[in-house]
């Protein structure tokens, strides 16, 4: 089983002299591809398994004035997976996790892409400025409702579901990781995550790209 839900996101940081503005597209999409092959065949695989994103794909934040600068802003339930694992046997389980992707090289390796630079004065943003937090019902995720940064590194990732354990569907505990459906549990099978990003006034005018996905895929 071997499922992937990809999102997109720009940062568009457009100066004027004093006030600048920040502007952030957050575009999401599924594909099932370059989630890594699977451990095992004990979970069946796409169609009959599903990684099911609900939301809309596109977010857009923007910095406007000196307090979205020094507090920022946060979208609240921008993203909603919702998971559907069937089983070949008892032994289906998986790990859902979220990487980012800076699309490599020219990029420096800690860096957002530069889409479009307006402004050669201040630093460029790394990766660990977006914060995101995942949550549910059944507070399932790991760290959840916690916001989290990504290491500053390409290709770096944050866990939602992982442990060596097999936490079957209906215990409401951490890590639940066995067959199930946001269909009948659907506390335990879905997710919530919110993103926040807070520049504050060191980053050069610019319009910046980082992809984030989500990889649901059996262990």
């Amino acid at each position: 089983m071997e499922l992937v839900a990809r999102s997109s996101k720009r940062l568009n940081y457009s100066g004027l002299k004093i006030i600048s503005c920040i502007y952030f597209i957050f575009n999401s999409f599924l594909s099932f591809s370059q989630c890594g092959p699977p451990a095992s065949a004990h979970c069946q695989g796409i169609p009959f398994s599903e990684l099911i994103r609900s939301t809309p794909g596109n977010i857009d934040f923007t910095f406007d004035n000196f307090s979205k600068y020094n507090g920022g802003i946060t979208f609240s339930g921008a993203t909603l997976l919702r998971l559907k694992v069937l089983a070949n046997d008892a032994s289906c389980k998986w790990v859902l996790r979220m990487y980012i992707d800076n699309n490599g090289a020219p990029t420096p390796l800690n860096e957002w892409e530069t889409s479009l630079p307006y402004s050669t004065s201040g630093l460029k943003p790394t990766l660990d400025l977006i914060q995101v937090k995942v949550y549910n019902g059944c507070n399932t995720p790991i760290n959840s409702g916690v916001y989290q940064n990504f290491m500053p590194a390409n290709g770096a990732s944050i866990d939602i579901i992982n442990d060596v354990a097999l936490n079957v569907a209906g215990s409401c505990t951490t890590n639940v990781n066995g067959a199930g459906s946001y269909l009948t549990n659907y506390n335990e099978y879905s997710f919530t995550v919110d993103y926040r990003i807070v520049p504050g006034l060191t980053y050069a005018a610019g319009m910046y790209t980082l992809n984030i996905r989500f990889c649901l895929v059996e262990e």
